[in-house]
């Protein structure tokens, strides 16, 4: 008991003891706090900053570009453990307000973390450039890779729109000069419709990338044709004819004579030519005629040429020449009489040779000989024509004799004396 109250009385008069005690009862609270919860450091890489405030450049008609990608930051952040192991980059909270904007393009950035003890970033600034918004159009083109399937062509290629309108930094839109489409038509059998991304490309042909550029749209529906194809041949014809002395020879040609044409299936299977319905004149004419056309006119809806640098004209060439002539002595024993009456007996009679004169072309003429000439008398015929049914009195008569000849070869008329007699019904 004596003790206790020398113990009390000691502690009482020696304030210095009683502070010691504290603070020993202070450090050891620390280092309990620090074993159980330690204060450490982590630094958060990629920490987006937030800015706010732009709808005062906007009203301006303005535009911003973010720097040196300074959107980003690197955050160390000091807090304890209980507190590190519950936050993620997302909480750090970094804000950069557009309306502190200073002339040199900086904005500060605040950075803040509820129960950090400290937070600290590699930069503390926002630097963007303002330039003025412009709009602007420009036009759409298309271009095709590849080619199209075995016995297929390409077609037109239709954009459903052919101009995009563009925004953003004025800098930004003037490096665009135009907007373009890709097709792939690898192996293509048929038509292609799909949407398209829509590139925007510099006047050197290289692509404009900028995440400052707002486009209208980033699609185009495209459309490729593709079309089958025929090769098929081009026919014409003439009309009129020659002038006195001159024969058309048949011979006709076209230039190109055959074309490979392109259209739907259901269409090709219909065609097995092409006809040059506007024939060549040759009326008068004493020389080859030579007429040109376009063959497009004579296409059928939906059909076109395979070849698109194919001009579509056509030469087309009537041959003409001057009739050439010949003359024969020929046998009668050529001719034939044929179609005699009934109840009569007919003969060739008077002069056993006769004079054809032949006129027509040149080369068909250097085929007839007087050996190959051949000649039909058709008597009933002629004699019916001339005396009508009743010809019981004639017992002579000049025929005309028919000639067996190519087709541009004609005789002129020649006269056989043919004897008639009854038949002796007896």
């Amino acid at each position: 008991m004596i003790f206790l109250k020398r113990l009390g009385k000691t502690l009482t008069n020696n304030i210095w003891l009683k502070v010691l005690a504290l603070v020993l009862a202070f450090v050891l609270w620390v280092l309990v706090a620090q074993i159980n919860n330690p204060v450490r450091t982590l630094t958060y890489n990629n920490v987006k900053v937030t800015l706010v405030g732009t709808n005062i450049l906007e009203a301006e008609g303005k535009v911003y570009q973010i720097l040196d990608n300074s959107n980003i930051a690197k955050v160390t952040v000091r807090a304890p453990e209980s507190v590190i192991s519950s936050i993620t980059a997302a909480d750090i909270n970094a804000i950069a307000d557009l309306s502190q904007l200073n002339e040199d393009g900086t904005v500060p950035i605040v950075y803040t973390l509820d129960r950090a003890e400290s937070i600290t970033a590699d930069h503390d600034v926002l630097t963007i450039s303002v330039e003025n918004k412009v709009t602007k159009y420009v036009n759409i083109y298309s271009q095709t890779v590849g080619s199209v399937g075995e016995g297929c062509v390409q077609g037109k290629v239709n954009l459903e729109r052919n101009r995009i309108e563009i925004s953003g930094p004025e800098s930004e839109v003037n490096r665009v000069s135009y907007a373009q489409v890709t097709i792939d038509l690898d192996g293509a059998l048929k038509t292609i419709s799909a949407d398209m991304e829509i590139i925007l490309y510099d006047t050197k042909g290289n692509r404009v990338e900028s995440d400052t550029i707002t486009k209208q749209t980033d699609y185009v529906t495209t459309t490729v044709t593709v079309l089958s194809t025929k090769t098929v041949p081009v026919y014409a014809s003439t009309t009129g004819e020659p002038a006195a002395g001159f024969i058309f020879t048949g011979n006709i040609t076209v230039n190109p004579g055959v074309v490979t044409i392109a259209g739907d299936t259901s269409v090709l299977n219909n065609i097995t030519r092409i006809d040059i319905t506007n024939p060549v004149d040759i009326t008068n004419a004493k020389s080859d005629t030579k007429a040109a056309y376009s063959l497009t006119e004579f296409l059928p809806a939906g059909v076109t040429f395979e070849d698109p640098e194919f001009d579509d004209e056509v030469t087309v060439t009537a041959f003409v020449e001057k009739k050439a002539e010949k003359t024969l002595t020929v046998s009668t024993d050529h001719f034939t009489l044929t179609d005699i009456p009934d109840g009569y007996e007919a003969e060739i009679v008077g002069e056993e040779e006769i004079s054809v004169r032949l006129t027509g072309l040149e080369t068909e003429l250097n085929a007839v000989s007087a050996e190959s000439i051949r000649g039909l008398i058709e008597v009933d015929s002629y004699l019916s024509s001339v005396y009508g049914d009743d010809y019981s009195g004639i017992t002579f008569a000049n025929i005309p004799v028919k000639f067996i000849l190519s087709e541009h070869v004609e005789a002129d008329p020649v006269y056989i004396r043919i004897q008639l007699t009854a038949k002796d019904e007896t």
